[in-house]
């Protein structure tokens, strides 16, 4: 807590402050030291966003007991705009986040503190930290999926403040498909029409009837090394996913898109035979629900009528125990905090 901005002011009160124990101070103990150093009251490291709450106190020269008025032994960030994935030392303390010193963190009345993918939380507080720990939340920390604070610092954090600290679940994608560059193997429905329907794979998987998803960036792309159409491979091709796998800005799952999404395209033709291939989407009982279909006729994809069908011929009733949700998304639980967190002082929803 500062010290009083008025008033009566004594070098107890400077000592409780800035230096601890009941020994003998003179003003000169509390000069302010270099950045780094051990100075019961000290500079903050160039790489430190956050503000030195003893601007006041000098290094050399002129210093009273009224010098000290408001001051206090800490550095303090703000959040004043919405931020996701943020570090309490790369992001706000730098250097200084190892030091023994009071460090507070502030979070803004309408302002969000969150993560962006499940393999980020929404404020980490990382090991190798010193020092006094405050966390002031009068906007929101959540987790989605992830922790809204993951504190492996080893010291306990005490959050204070009237706003919201929770955390929720997502939908997402599987670990696989978290980065560009991610693959999974995707096992087809349909391959009833045609003299060869099933000979469509990726040579990753030594044949069957699938394909290989990659995300390259934001984008989703299903490769297949052999294309079998009347008994002749028409070779490799690929096609895009991205109808059926939306993502946000930042990446994840955009699990705001809940309509059906359908496609089905004859993407080549040999002989008796025309490779369809096809996808759809649809939200079922609050759960996302998708379909991959491969038929070596033109076939159509009708999320809508629960069927991947050859019209006159024959079709695959699309269920949810056939739909291939869980080798592309799934759904993670998020938690309000990890490690040592006290909120018997915070008077706000805590989820």
């Amino acid at each position: 807590m500062a010290l009083p901005s008025s008033g009566a002011i004594s070098l107890s009160d400077i000592r409780a402050e800035y230096v601890g124990g009941s020994g003998d101070i003179s003003l000169s103990d509390v000069y302010k030291g270099a950045a780094g150093s051990n100075s019961p009251v000290r500079a903050k490291a160039s790489n430190n966003n956050a503000t030195d709450m003893s601007p006041a106190v000098p290094s050399s020269g002129a210093i009273s007991l009224n010098t000290f008025y408001g001051q206090e032994r800490a550095f303090q960030y703000t959040y004043s705009s919405n931020a996701q994935n943020q570090n309490a030392q790369s992001n706000v303390f730098g250097n200084d986040y190892t030091g023994d010193y009071k460090k507070r963190i502030i979070v803004n009345s309408g302002v969000t503190i969150n993560n962006s993918t499940v393999n980020n939380n929404g404020l980490t507080y990382p090991s190798g930290a010193n020092g006094i720990f405050n966390l002031v939340i009068n906007g929101t920390i959540n987790g989605s999926g992830g922790y809204g604070v993951d504190n492996a610092s080893g010291l306990t954090i005490v959050v204070t403040g009237n706003g919201t600290f929770s955390g929720s679940s997502r939908t997402d994608f599987v670990p696989a498909l978290q980065t560009s560059g991610g693959t999974v193997r995707i096992n087809l429905l349909g391959g009833f029409g045609g003299a060869s329907a099933p000979d469509i794979y990726h040579s990753d998987y030594g044949g069957g009837f699938n394909w290989k998803l990659v995300r390259s960036g934001n984008n989703f792309t299903a490769y297949w090394t052999y294309n079998e159409l009347d008994y002749g491979n028409t070779g490799a091709g690929n096609y895009s996913m991205n109808t059926v796998l939306p993502t946000k800005a930042d990446g994840s799952f955009d699990d705001t898109v809940t309509s059906i999404q359908q496609f089905a395209i004859n993407y080549n033709s040999r002989g008796r035979d025309t490779r369809n291939i096809a996808a759809g989407a649809e939200t079922i009982s609050g759960t996302r629900y998708i379909w991959f279909a491969s038929n070596a006729k033109s076939t159509s994809m009708e999320v809508q009528n629960d069927r991947y069908i050859q019209y006159g011929f024959t079709q695959t009733t699309l269920t949810t125990s056939n739909s291939q949700r869980s080798s592309v998304i799934q759904d993670y639980t998020g938690a309000r905090s990890t490690g040592s967190v006290d909120t018997s002082g915070f008077t706000g929803t805590l989820g």
